[in-house]
């Protein structure tokens, strides 16, 4: 009915009066009123679908979690992390409508899930520590601490058998891929005119940009760190991945991503990255302890070696600069940067034991210089995750937050062992190996608290819970298979 009114006289001047408007608004308004207006378009209707399929709601979500960084950057005045907050929130009211009118209730009954609600439970609580010196910063700063890993309990709902895991991870290598081509492109190709506006706009954002003598990569994601290790653990799950049972294309295909994405991830200048890759590699070696696996790892660490020591000046695209750098993350007493971290972690030890429950959420960092400029630890640089949740959480809190992720990995790895199903066996053993990468990153940089890497974090979390219920599913289809055959 609506087509047949729109094929007329009459819908050709109203869409032709609405492309007018929307074309006199953005010109005459900028660029946020475009926005504004795509997204009561399309936002609205994506919105509330999502709500009613948590499944739909969780894909747009991750989706976005890519890109809304790089959208921030050129476009100012829009709170697209409250936009994000909102979706958030959106979503979990869904899963709570989905809960009142079901008879198959979420079941939160593991470690994981209880440790999840009491650490939810704890940053809430935060904001009635007595040394805190804003309960404003604690309402900015609870949003990504606590509200973000309301995503875990969704993830937990949305994923309802082992091919909705294969579609996640396939929607977030593909978007991994398109991160990396593009991260090569601003190498080879050079920034767009917007991007290099936007790093030559803030001296302190450039001197951060341009560091031994060449322009680090970000490609559209918020920073340069954030992209390297994004890269790093996702060419790790490719490589993972790779070793389970799969077509010969499939594995070209997946190697030929994580070469890139590992590729893209030395032009991004992280070092923190270079090293989680090496590490990442050691942990897979050590839970799977299978033999090619552990033939392969020592040809990689002999490759890794002639990097490290020999006086090689190139391999292939990647120049002497670019093996410097790479070089220079396991010569930590060289390391600079490290050394600062280390000064600083030695000058804030005594504040942290004097303040067992901490000195409150957003206490040091860019809020805490904002609303508590005069506190002891309001100038401190929050370099570490952990560091931070010892500043913010006391040692109470870091305590709590590393059962947390003892608890995660505990599970994951006691369940990985009793699976039988090679291909739970194979999610099982990829997303531990990424969450082990993320934690060892989390000691130099805050490697959870940006998207799309907090996000990427909660559904991994999410997956070692659910993947044990698939185990015996897979199991009883392959058995029935193969009688099927016989």
């Amino acid at each position: 009915m609506l087509d047949k009114r729109l094929n007329s006289p009459f819908g050709y001047l109203l869409l032709l009066l609405a492309a007018v408007f929307i074309s006199a608004g953005t010109a005459v308004l900028g660029l946020k009123f475009g926005i504004g207006l795509l997204f009561l378009i399309i936002g609205i209707p994506v919105l509330l679908g999502s709500v009613f399929n948590l499944q739909f709601g969780l894909i747009t979500f991750f989706v976005i979690s890519f890109i809304i960084m790089g959208i921030s950057r050129f476009v100012s005045g829009i709170p697209l992390g409250t936009v994000m907050d909102a979706f958030i929130a959106a979503l979990f009211f869904g899963l709570l409508i989905k809960q009142i009118g079901s008879k198959k209730k979420l079941n939160i009954a593991d470690p994981v899930s209880w440790l999840v609600i009491i650490w939810i439970v704890y940053n809430l609580i935060q904001v009635f520590n007595p040394a805190a010196a804003s309960r404003v910063a604690w309402l900015y700063t609870i949003r990504t601490v606590a509200g973000s890993m309301l995503i875990y309990f969704i993830a937990l709902q949305a994923i309802k058998s082992l091919n909705f895991v294969s579609v996640l991870f396939k929607i977030w290598i593909v978007l991994a891929v398109i991160g990396a081509i593009y991260g090569l492109k601003q190498e080879f190709l050079g920034f767009a005119e917007m991007e290099h506006a936007w790093v030559l706009a803030d001296e302190e954002r450039f001197s951060l940009l341009f560091t031994w003598g060449r322009f680090r990569r970000f490609s559209f994601f918020s920073d340069p760190t954030v992209f390297g290790i994004l890269m790093a653990y996702t060419s790790l799950l490719c490589f993972v991945l790779m070793t389970g049972r799969m077509a010969i294309g499939k594995k070209i295909l997946l190697g030929i991503s994580a070469i890139l994405m590992l590729l893209a991830m030395v032009y991004s200048g992280t070092r923190t990255a270079y090293a989680v890759v090496p590490i990442g590699a050691a942990f897979f070696t050590v839970v799977t302890f299978r033999r090619k696996i552990i033939l392969m790892a020592g040809v990689m660490v002999l490759l890794g070696a002639a990097v490290l020591f020999l006086p090689i000046n190139s391999i292939g695209p990647l120049d002497s600069n670019a093996l410097d750098r790479i070089r220079s993350a396991f010569t930590m007493e060289e390391n600079p940067s490290y050394n600062v971290r280390l000064k600083n972690q030695e000058y804030i030890q005594p504040h942290i034991w004097s303040h067992p429950i901490g000195w409150g959420l957003g206490s040091i960092g860019v809020w805490g210089l904002r609303f508590s400029p005069d506190s002891p630890v309001a100038s401190f640089p929050p370099d570490s995750g952990f560091v931070r949740v010892a500043v913010e959480q006391g040692w109470i809190g870091l305590i709590l937050y590393s059962i947390l992720l003892f608890t995660i990995f505990r599970y994951g790895i006691r369940h990985y062992l009793l699976s039988e199903h090679p291909r739970v066996r194979t999610y099982y053993v990829g997303v531990l190996t990424v969450l082990f990468s993320l934690m060892v990153a989390n000691y130099p940089q805050q490697s959870y608290a940006i998207y799309p890497t907090i996000v990427v974090f909660n559904i991994c979390t999410a997956i070692v819970v659910r993947l044990k219920d698939f185990d015996n599913e897979e199991m009883e289809k392959l058995n029935g298979g193969i009688k099927s055959i016989n």
